[in-house]
């Protein structure tokens, strides 16, 4: 979830399977904006369609600002967790934010072999200082605290929220913003969940505030408050592997904050040539065409009018 001083690594975690999409509430702002262009992230899920060929940006990698000569150097974190990567393997092309790198790259001339891929920390990824790297990705949200130390891209993907309430609960006949006001809602601190509640659906009664996600969901599983809402992904596990009485209610309107996008070191010239790629690989459909595979909206999920 997009915070300018949460940790990204916020929900419990178990073993096995719940590793694997635990670390989905690293940063948030991937279910959800389809079919838009990088400036405008809103979701447009009918625009998904057979993608077109990507055409190079550029006429020449030669005329990219690149750290190592030749090579596109991609970071991520130690470990990545699908649906964003495959078998903490960035480099097999699976997994949605895998598949962009190479689509991004094929849009800047470079080919699979000429992608190097390296590690460094989510937290240090938008500290200040000089980078190792070309550009990174972890699902980083845009936030106008970490623009103060690095670049970014413009957004590749955003993601829509989603309320995650009880099973039993009354929250589940609500369809629209007016019917959830009335719940007391449970979030954590500092958080885009927490200003899109206070901004956006405006409840009557004060949202409860917790140091962590997983102290709000657990507020939740406990009766101490309603609902809460996370992003689509992550609410996808609270509900099919975290706990086993949560369930999902209806996506929130709109997006959640600026979006995702892939961090540069402060002032690189390589940004305007990545925004280029990534327009590209949006406007040919290839951007949908992974999320549709890699992150598919659950068949039957409904959105709240306002």
């Amino acid at each position: 979830m997009s915070s300018s001083s949460a940790s990204r690594r916020t929900v419990i975690r178990g073993a096995g399977a719940a590793l694997a999409l635990g670390a989905l509430a690293r940063s948030a702002p991937g279910v959800l904006a389809q079919g838009t262009p990088a400036a405008s992230p809103e979701a447009s899920p009918a625009a998904v369609a057979s993608p077109a060929a990507i055409v190079p940006v550029v006429a020449s990698i030669d005329e990219l600002p690149l750290k190592n000569p030749g090579k596109l150097t991609v970071h991520t974190d130690e470990p990545v967790y699908e649906p964003w990567f495959v078998d903490n393997d960035p480099s097999n092309g699976k997994g949605f934010e895998s598949a962009i790198v190479y689509a991004v790259a094929e849009a800047l001339g470079f080919t699979k072999e000429q992608v190097e891929w390296g590690r460094t920390s989510f937290n240090q990824s938008y500290a200040p200082g000089e980078k190792p790297f070309d550009f990174y990705l972890a699902e980083v949200s845009i936030t106008e605290d970490r623009k103060k130390a690095v670049d970014f891209s413009d957004p590749y993907y955003a993601e829509q929220l989603v309320v995650v309430t009880k099973k039993d609960s009354p929250v589940l006949e609500a369809r629209s913003l007016e019917d959830l006001r009335k719940f007391q809602f449970g979030t954590q601190v500092g958080t885009t969940y927490l200003s899109y509640i206070t901004d956006r659906i405006k409840p009557e009664k004060d949202p409860m505030v917790f140091d962590t996600n997983a102290d709000s969901l657990t507020a939740l599983e406990n009766g101490t408050v309603d609902l809460g809402i996370q992003t689509l992904s992550i609410g996808i596990y609270n509900t099919t592997i975290q706990f086993q009485d949560l369930a999902l209610g209806g996506l929130l309107p709109g997006t959640q904050g600026e979006g995702m996008g892939l961090v540069f070191e402060k002032g690189s010239g390589l940004v305007p040539f990545v925004n280029k790629a990534i327009a590209e690989v949006i406007a040919t459909g290839t951007r949908d065409a992974l999320a549709t595979e890699w992150i598919p909206v659950p068949p039957g999920i409904f959105t709240y009018t306002e």
